[in-house]
């Protein structure tokens, strides 16, 4: 799945929410849970020093509290996948997961939440490339390099809209995080429950 066509998924998501939903919440302060699907991009460094750039299908599950209806924080795991690269001879993959701290800003928008999200996130990848010889052909015997495993710390962003109905919201967001040697992203569509 593209991010053309992710994008057009969620933005239809969204637009079906607005047209056939109802009911808007009318005290969206609370505690809140939820999860998100969608497609993420994995982007590191593999160890035999090249970059590396692959979507994968991720998911993630959050907890966030709205004190008041402009200002809220967010905590979530991500795992953003396993992709996968083959280069003739070269075999790479990544696997790439964390957890975030956000300050979500809510703008003041009649019908839907949009929202701002900025803070810090704390990513672990492990990428590794194999040297493999296709059945049938006589190749050298090369050495394969030590994978390489990262724990990074770094900054996060995001933007999103979110509309309610009752308790339940659905929600698209795209998020940014700058951690583990890339600049992995999320393009993700999901739901929260306030309780």
């Amino acid at each position: 799945m593209t991010y053309g066509r992710t994008v057009r998924y969620f933005s239809l998501a969204i637009l079906t929410c607005l047209v056939f939903g109802k009911a808007h919440a009318t005290d969206p302060v609370g505690f809140y849970i939820g999860g998100a699907v969608g497609q993420s991009r994995v982007d590191a460094s593999l160890p035999i020093n090249t970059d590396f750039r692959e979507t994968h299908a991720a998911f993630k599950v959050l907890a966030g509290i709205r004190p008041i209806s402009l200002i809220g924080a967010e905590f979530a795991y991500v795992d953003f996948g396993h992709p996968t690269r083959h280069d003739g001879f070269l075999v790479s993959d990544v696997r790439m997961k964390g957890e975030s701290a956000f300050g979500v800003l809510y703008l003041p928008v009649p019908l839907i939440d949009i929202f701002l999200k900025a803070g810090l996130a704390r990513i672990e990848s492990t990428a590794t490339t194999n040297v493999v010889c296709p059945p049938g052909q006589v190749c050298i015997e090369l050495a394969t390099p030590a994978p390489i495993m990262r724990t990074n710390v770094g900054l996060a962003a995001g933007v999103g809209a979110q509309y309610s109905i009752g308790s339940l919201g659905v929600r698209a967001e795209y998020e940014r995080f700058n951690a583990s040697g890339g600049n992995p992203s999320l393009l993700s569509a999901g739901v929260v429950w306030k309780f």
